[in-house]
């Protein structure tokens, strides 16, 4: 049976199974007298062992074996712990990703031997290569040669929580095939890699073997609920009520959600249709495919909703990495794994998170003897949290450290023409020179950071997610960086405005309420115009000014829409509120000198373009 179309599978798999490798040895590292973090380890790296030997990947099953016998020994209390060794180990599961890696697209080459010496040489024994994961069984000369054939109906049900659930029938089958002949398979082989496939299948195997043999090779391939062996007999019925799960490509995901948008664009010209034409017939059946294909938007959102702790699982391993490299004491916290961000911002959101990580550990948090010298604990710390605000994730950074020492990155900015003249360096201003290209607080380039481009590609990638970068600091105490972002991107919830006769979006999630433009409330901060809106100063934006929109007939009061992203609000001044709409974010390439407060283009119910406003580039 082929295997190679399971690789993709096999490397999911492992990538799991790794990501709990450095989980648990985080855990252990930290407590090195716990018991349940060592075992996690051997069970996570023997699986991996099993299956690449199985899927014929012998450097992987080589590497695993060396790494099981050193974890073999200290579970088992005859090697004892000690940095060098939690060291040999972090090194031995990092080989062990790109070994992987490597094996399934075909580039696998031999082990590093320098590094399976290390293993060995810790282990306290020279262990044998392993090339290949054999069937377990009882050495040839007990088994009975004899015996005549059985034949035995064999089903199984592999654990429903297994990630591979295809991939490891074709194991079972593999297995069963190396102990005799195998027949009358269910469902059929061509059918274990289809989505459907709930990790039910039976067999007939005829063979030599025990039914103690034959239960030890097959359960071997692991995750198996249960296994059974008896007398062929008639088919039964298959349980009910099983509760089942699959692993979807993204690719299908991302499709489904393109179509769905089309669904959204046509439905909103249907309804628009409707009312124009007033026919109640055809109005019952726009206002029902309406519902339809907004519950079909609801479920294919739900689906791509995934859990930032994906993402922030990576960062505890890059902090005990950057600790060592620093020579600092660094504790490392997370909050709010839970919340759920689509797929595709999940995906773009952990590169802005690893600079932001890496700068607070290098540049925000003092060394062990400046922080006992400032009156801290010398073990500084670092918080990764999010939170869910309205519409948006907020996604926080925070160090207890030195902070931000505003005098000094102004007067770095002037000399290098990067601020305006201004004596007071706010939050909005200081993240704005933090993010020029270049720019950097580093008194010196180090292996971590320096050469100013960290806040650069936060500030970047953020905003092409339609997100917004806040620093929030405090000499002395710390800093918080803070990432906010949509929930998804594909399809928002807009209120459509109106100036110079053209028609913009503005995503809903950002609008905390819509007032009148009233002159009597007019007042000026800083020489800019501003909105008093229940005793709260707001800086205004005129929309008509900002497209540069001919002059018109201008009102007194004119819709206002207050635009707030965290703490910062901004008054929108349109020339009219159209209605609020499901909008489909088209992708489009911005030309050449497109202002920065346009965030995207979409159409409208009419068939009509609009441009979508970026409420970050207008606060």
């Amino acid at each position: 049976m082929d295997l190679s179309k399971y690789a993709a599978l096999f490397v999911t798999e492992s990538r799991e199974h790794l990501k709990a490798c450095n989980t648990s040895l985080l855990e252990w590292e930290s407590n090195p007298g716990a018991t349940e973090p060592v075992g996690r380890l051997f069970r996570a790296v023997h699986t991996i062992k099993g299956m690449a030997a199985t899927m014929g990947y012998s450097s992987v099953a080589q590497l695993s074996h060396c790494i099981e016998n050193l974890l073999d020994g200290l579970r088992q209390g005859r090697l004892g712990t000690s940095p060098a060794v939690f060291q040999l180990l972090f090194r031995g599961i990092d080989a062990l990703g790109r070994t992987v890696e490597a094996a399934t697209v075909g580039t696998e080459e031999p082990v590093d031997s320098a590094l399976v010496a290390e293993l060995d040489a810790a282990a306290g024994s020279q262990s044998a290569s392993v090339s290949e994961e054999k069937a377990p069984g009882p050495p040839q000369h007990a088994r009975r040669a004899t015996d005549l054939p059985r034949l035995r109906q064999v089903s199984v049900v592999i654990r429903s929580g297994a990630v591979m659930r295809g991939a490891r029938a074709a194991l079972i089958l593999r297995r069963a095939e190396s102990l005799g002949a195998v027949s009358g398979v269910r469902p059929p082989p061509a059918e274990l890699e289809r989505d459907e496939f709930d990790g039910r299948c039976a067999f007939r195997l005829q063979s030599r073997h025990s039914d103690a043999e034959i239960e030890a090779a097959l359960r071997a391939v692991g995750e198996i609920d249960t296994l059974l062996l008896e007398e062929p007999v008639a088919r039964r019925g298959e349980a009910q009520g099983v509760t089942r799960h699959i692993r979807i490509e993204l690719r299908r995901l991302d499709v489904l959600m393109k179509q769905v948008g089309e669904l959204v664009v046509a439905k909103n010209r249907l309804s628009s249709l409707g009312s124009q034409i007033g026919e109640p017939a055809l109005t019952e059946v726009s206002e029902r495919i309406s519902r339809l294909v907004s519950a079909m938007q609801t479920e294919v959102i739900e689906a791509r909703m995934t859990p930032v702790g994906e993402v922030f699982e990576r960062f505890p391993r890059l902090v005990r990495d950057l600790s060592r490299d620093l020579g600092k004491q660094i504790r490392f916290d997370m909050e709010g794994e839970e919340i759920e961000l689509d797929r595709s911002i999940l995906d773009d959101i952990g590169e802005p998170l690893l600079h932001l990580i890496r700068n607070a550990a290098d540049h925000g948090l003092e060394s062990p003897a400046e922080r006992i010298v400032a009156g801290k604990p010398a073990q500084g710390r670092i918080l990764l949290s999010a939170a869910l605000e309205r519409n948006t994730v907020a996604i926080r950074v925070t160090d207890d450290g030195r902070g931000i020492d505003r005098d000094r990155i102004l007067a770095k900015a002037r000399r290098e023409g990067a601020a305006p003249e201004t004596d007071t360096l706010t939050d909005d201003l200081l993240v704005r020179i933090l993010a020029k290209p270049g720019f950097s607080t580093a008194e010196t380039v180090s292996g971590v950071s320096g050469r100013g481009v960290g806040v650069d590609v936060v500030m970047t990638r953020v905003r092409a997610l339609g997100g917004t970068l806040e620093v929030r600091t405090e000499l002395g105490r710390g800093t918080t960086f803070v990432i906010r972002v949509p929930l998804t991107l594909a399809i928002v919830r807009a209120l459509l405005t109106q100036a110079g006769g053209e028609r913009y979006a503005v995503p809903l999630a950002y609008v905390a309420e819509t007032v009148e433009f009233d002159r009597r409330a007019v007042t000026a901060v800083r020489d800019r115009e501003a909105l008093v809106v229940r005793d709260q100063v707001i800086p205004t934006v005129h929309l008509r000014e900002l497209v540069s929109a001919p002059a018109g007939p201008t009102s007194a009061r004119r819709p206002t829409v207050i635009l707030e992203i965290g703490e910062r609000r901004t008054a929108l001044v349109v020339d009219a509120l159209v209605g609020q709409q499901d909008i489909v974010v088209e992708p489009f390439d911005a030309p050449r000198g497109l202002p920065p407060f346009v965030g995207g283009a979409t159409i409208l119910a009419d068939g009509a373009p609009a441009l979508i406003l970026d409420a970050a580039a207008l606060l």
